[in-house]
């Protein structure tokens, strides 16, 4: 089975993404709305990643959290930076290793 694309974003996002080949787009406009867009890209079997920008995420939240932690393994939901590069202060991806691991990880040559 093919899994398609979502994404979740500002309007140069969601357009950026639809002009590459994206599948399904939402422009964020209010919370409630994109929410429940949210939901259903998580409920639709033909999903295997949901792509949004971490503005949006932050946003979201709590309600966010809690559909992340109630859904299975697909899709995939990957928060992803805005047209203005923002990301959190904090990498949840290597935190998120650190945790699993026990130590932080370091590939040869990158410091902080």
């Amino acid at each position: 089975m093919s899994y398609r694309i979502a994404v979740i974003g500002d309007l140069s996002t969601s357009t950026g993404m639809a002009l590459a080949g994206v599948s399904y787009t939402h422009v964020h406009k209010s919370r409630e709305e994109t929410l429940e867009k949210l939901r259903k890209f998580l409920e639709d079997e033909s999903i295997g990643l949901v792509l949004l920008t971490y503005r949006i995420a932050e946003e979201l939240e709590p309600e966010f959290g809690q559909l992340m932690r109630g859904k299975g393994m697909l899709p995939v939901v990957l928060k992803i930076p805005d047209k203005t590069g923002y990301m959190p202060s904090i990498d949840e991806l290597s935190e998120v290793i650190r945790r699993t691991v026990g130590t932080e990880v370091t590939i040869k040559g990158e410091m902080r």
